[in-house]
């Protein structure tokens, strides 16, 4: 080992041009890769998921779920390397999602999911869609269409055939979901009046439309020597061309369409609504990425193409204006990040300065900080990955540069040695390379060592799965790195640049500050050193208490992150109508825009377009967009805000509210299977039963303290009025079933004909009964259906026609129905308050064949702790190991091993001052805090041992030891928590989730040094004395 560092010093002293010109490639590798790199405020945390959505206009989700859904999970069952199949069935429409386990490429369970997708067997016209990859964080850009003059049928024309195909032609865009808008069709409103005077049935005019609007092709002739392709044009194309179709030819007398529909312009029943501010009617688009691209460079490109569509492409009238613009969030994170970093770096640079009160040695260690910087942006940019908020607010200066400063400290104390002993006259004309290699060995193998040491500490949180290792593991290969390129650069650079420097006039000076802490750290070791057996009695005995105490930290998942705007969810009956929702939609929105803080609020009432975001008529969510924090005229909190949103709309009965935010909203999603932080899924087959037993949950629950928002997430409650069809009667009246079933199905939910083309653009035709024939179930009862012999009955004569509460949606997890209860925790935290709710709901008595399951952050806390209790013992072992083969000896090994609980008690004191909760990010905080702790260990250990070898006496060896070692120790303890600092007392957006963990850190640290210098002496000395000596 010493040979290989020693060799690696010496190369780098021999060649010092070749080492500071790949030093500087490096940097500007490293500074390309950083601006070219995504900062994202929130790492996409799912795995590769297969999204498949079908429509099915009109029918029931009891319906959808038996013929569609059932029969796309059941195809899903052989799909290899799936972790679940969740699937939502409501009124027309089915999503199925297929989960894959960690590390399944998209193109793998995409091949698989359409393989076995061809297999499935579904009802006629049915046309399953399987979605571009994308993840929860996938939306980047939201904008809408406006006009003056344009009504919303026109724009979202204008959407699905401009904008749509403009925007999915840029690179890195997986899907533009839709909001709102009217879907254009050409429409024949049917009187049935007229038909019964013309003695004609729907079915007839629905052939004569297919039939009459087609081209065909007659092959060729030729003539004169050419050749001639012949075709038969038959398209219409306007709506005079529909209304003179011909439907029955009545002696001589054509019946054309004219005669028994009024045909005009339409539109789709609509499914949703969106509205912004003050309009009441709006086209929303919302970009997605897909999974894995550069969401700067993507929306780059979609803000190039906007601009582009503005001013080259759409018609003059109309603009699309941006409304939510994810690279503001960027922005804001970024600046917190990057705000933390450099003062971060000021801070660590000002304490080298004070504790080495020399200019040269404080530039060496400086410039280490940005160039381990740049070399882990390099690495990164190689491996493929993105930085996030997290992994580079972990980023702690003090740990990456510590070596670099015991290196530093070292050769300055050798080489003023070494001035002391020739002079300095003499000392300034000798040649120091050989001193400077000598000495730097010694002090690298202590650093390398150290350096992998702390890398192995990291290896849990490499070893993380699912939510968390997507949350965590950035993190931990962005600070791997760093700390790589700082050992990489600590015995190569960092001896070049001290032999070109330290050159002359090597002078320890009289430093007040270093006099201090040698003074302090002395008093106070002295005092342990003479009362030895009180030392350890009071040191172990605080370390139980504190221990013990942990118990009462609360704990969390992950602290809220802000992303700076606000996602409002109402909920209202479900048996709502679009348009009575709608109303109250405009009521609670101006509500909203009351509020001074609030800049914009987009509502989405319903469901999207084209299925991807399933909600019912009554269901309503409100983007609200906020002024960046600084611009608030009241003083007042995020959550204070909230409050009084809440307060003010808590006036309207009826309605269940919840807060949250549009990122955090869209992964609680993707992780719990429905809009929740947390939820409890009651499994078994009958909904009426699960409704009764998801009302006893939400009762055992709702008043755990820290439970706030629970409500169930409905199953049952749409009105349903059902046509039961008498068989003997149709039977004696010689009626088909799917006669009746046509009639009805084209009068009330009409149906497509054929399609109407203009230019490319291409609208379908459809049939249905003009509305003053379908109000009500009077005139379902009315409607005329076609018997066998010609003549026609009304519906009622062979049918009966019930009304009952039937299912609103349907959802399934591994081919199980659930229901699900959902709330949010505030004010508590997180293990304490489920494990509260857990005693209760255990004592609900549930029928055969019915289960409880709990999800979302509460099932990730309890894998990632388990996770760590598996890899933790492990990663501590690999420490162990490394540290035999540096020191070549168990004892040792374990004394340093010994250092680690001493971190322990000011983390969790830490924790109990700033009242936070111990989540994952303060967990990470912790291991770090075990490979620094360890270095220190190291560090002290082998001066003590060799003191020792040099002849000292034990006792003399600690006291000389920790003299020596009391600057490096203090100073790179405090090097590494003043660098945290200001991601600790931070409060910009994308803060929360650094400040768990650098509270841990510098708490940890406080304790450790105070410790390490005072207490680890003396457990060396007990390890270490003759047998006949006793302890003090």
């Amino acid at each position: 080992m010493n040979k290989f560092i020693k060799n690696i010093i010496g190369f780098s002293l021999k060649n010092k041009a070749f080492t500071f010109i790949w030093v500087a490639i490096l940097a500007v590798s490293g500074f390309i890769s950083f601006k070219n790199m995504p900062i994202e405020a929130f790492p996409d945390v799912t795995n590769t998921q297969i999204v498949i959505i079908t429509q099915w206009n009109g029918r029931s989700a009891e319906e959808v779920e038996r013929f569609v859904t059932t029969p796309i999970e059941l195809a899903m069952s052989p799909v290899q390397k799936k972790t679940s199949v969740r699937s939502t069935t409501m009124f027309g429409l089915s999503i199925v999602k297929i989960l894959f386990e960690d590390g399944v490429d998209d193109i793998f369970a995409r091949n698989m999911v359409n393989n076995q997708l061809r297999t499935v067997s579904l009802p006629e016209g049915i046309d399953p869609e399987v979605q571009p990859p994308y993840g929860p964080t996938g939306e980047i850009f939201r904008y809408t269409l406006e006009s003056k003059d344009r009504d919303s049928r026109d724009l979202l024309t204008l959407q699905t055939w401009v904008v749509d195909r403009a925007l999915r032609s840029v690179p890195g865009v997986a899907d533009i979901n839709v909001f709102g808008g009217q879907d254009k069709v050409f429409e024949l409103s049917i009187d049935p009046r007229k038909l019964d005077k013309y003695n004609l049935t729907p079915s007839e005019v629905l052939d004569a439309v297919t039939n009459s609007n087609l081209n065909v092709g007659g092959d060729v002739i030729e003539k004169s020597g050419q050749a001639y392709v012949v075709r038969g044009i038959g398209l219409v194309k306007s709506i005079s061309d529909i209304e003179n179709i011909t439907v029955h030819n009545d002696g001589g007398n054509p019946i054309l369409v004219k005669n028994v529909a009024d045909v005009h312009e339409s539109s789709l029943p609509r499914v949703g609504q969106a509205s912004l501010d003050n309009e009441k009617d709006t086209v929303e688009g919302i970009v997605v990425m897909r999974k894995g691209e550069n969401a700067q460079e993507v929306l780059l490109a979609v803000k190039a193409k906007i601009d582009e569509l503005n001013n080259k492409i759409l018609p003059k009238d109309v603009k699309m204006k941006t409304f939510y613009d994810r690279q503001n969030l960027m922005d804001f994170t970024t600046k917190t990040v990057m705000h933390n970093l450099l003062e971060g770096i000021i801070l660590v640079t000002v304490i080298v300065l004070i504790f080495m009160a020399d200019w040269r040695t404080t530039l060496i260690v400086s410039i280490i900080i940005p160039l381990s910087l740049l070399f882990a942006f390099f690495c990164l940019r190689m491996a493929g990955m993105s930085a996030n908020l997290l992994s580079l607010g972990a980023v702690d200066f003090g740990i990456i540069i510590d070596g670099a400063v015991v290196m530093v400290e070292g050769l300055f104390v050798m080489l003023d040695h070494k001035a002391h002993k020739y002079g300095m006259e003499r000392f300034n004309k000798m040649a120091k390379a050989g001193w400077i290699k000598q000495t730097g060995t010694g002090l690298g193998k202590a650093i390398f060592f150290s350096k992998l040491i702390i890398i192995t500490s990291l290896l849990p949180i490499f070893s993380f799965q699912k939510v968390e290792g997507k949350m965590f593991s950035p993190l931990a290969f962005t600070l791997g790195f760093a700390l790589l390129g700082a050992l990489i650069f600590t015995l190569t650079l960092v001896p070049v640049m001290s032999h070109l420097l330290l050159k002359k006039n090597v002078r320890e000076k009289n430093n007040p500050f270093v006099n201090f802490w040698d003074r302090s750290v002395m008093k106070g070791f002295k005092f342990t050193f003479r009362n030895k057996k009180i030392s350890l009695l009071v040191s172990t005995v605080v370390l139980a208490i504190t221990l013990f105490s942990a118990k009462f930290l609360g704990t969390e998942f992950l602290p809220q992150l802000n992303e700076g705007s606000l996602w409002i969810t109402a909920e209202m009956p479900m048996s709502s109508s679009l348009k009575e929702s709608l109303k109250t939609a405009d009521v609670l929105k101006k509500d909203i825009m009351s509020f001074s803080e609030v800049t914009g609020v987009l509502a989405q009432t319903g469901r999207s377009n084209d299925g991807t975001d399933p909600n019912g008529f009554g269901f309503v969510q409100f983007a609200v967009s906020l002024k960046p924090r600084d611009e608030w005229k009241r003083k007042i909190t995020y959550d204070e805000l909230v409050e009084e949103i809440d307060k003010k709309l808590k006036n309207y009965q009826g309605i269940t509210f919840n807060y949250s935010q549009p990122i955090s909203d869209n992964v609680a999603e993707a992780v719990a299977g429905f809009k929740a932080e947390n939820g409890i899924k009651i499994y078994g087959d009958n909904l009426h039963t699960l409704d009764r037993l998801a009302e006893e949950v939400l009762a055992s629950i709702k008043n755990v303290e820290g439970v706030k928002e629970p409500g169930i997430i409905k199953n049952i409650g749409q009105p349903e009025i059902s046509v039961v069809l008498d068989r003997n009667k149709m039977a004696a009246y010689g009626v088909l079933p799917s006669d009746a079933q046509a009639v009805l199905e084209m009068a009330f939910g009409g149906k497509t004909a054929s399609e109407m083309f203009d230019g490319e653009r291409k609208f379908p035709i459809r049939l249905r009964y003009a509305e003053d024939y379908r109000k009500n179930e009077e005139d379902i009862a009315s409607l005329m259906v076609p018997t066998q012999d010609g003549a026609k009955i009304p519906l009622k004569e062979i049918s009966t026609i019930e009304k009952e509460n039937g299912a609103a949606f349907i959802y399934r997890d591994d081919i199980k129905r659930y229901i699900g209860v959902k709330f949010s925790i505030r004010d508590r935290d997180l293990g304490g308050t489920i494990a509260d709710a857990q005693k209760k709901v255990a004592k609900i008595k549930l029928p055969d064949g019915y289960s409880i399951g709990w999800t979302g952050q509460f099932e990730n806390q309890q894998r990632a702790t388990k996770r760590l209790a598996q890899v933790v013992p492990i990663s501590i072992i690999g420490i162990f190991f490394l540290l035999f083969i540096l020191f070549g000896n168990m004892k040792d090994s374990l004394l340093v091993l010994a250092n680690v609980p001493f971190a322990l008690i000011g983390a969790i004191i830490a924790l109990h001052i700033t009242h936070m909760n111990f989540g994952i990010s303060a967990g990470v905080g912790m291991i770090a805090l075990i490979g620094i702790c360890i270095q220190n260990g190291v560090i002290l250990i082998s001066e003590f041992h060799q003191n020792v070898k040099n002849g000292l006496s034990l006792d003399s060896s600690i006291v000389e030891g920790v003299k020596v070692r009391t600057r490096p120790v203090v100073m790179t303890a405090l090097m590494a928590s003043i660098g945290l600092l200001p991601a600790a007392l931070s409060t910009g957006i994308g803060s929360e989730s650094q400040k768990p963990l650098a509270i841990v850190i510098i708490g940890g640290l406080i304790t450790a040094t105070v410790l390490t210098l005072l207490i680890f002496p003396i457990i060396f000395w007990v390890f270490n004395k003759k047998k006949n000596e006793n302890i003090d």
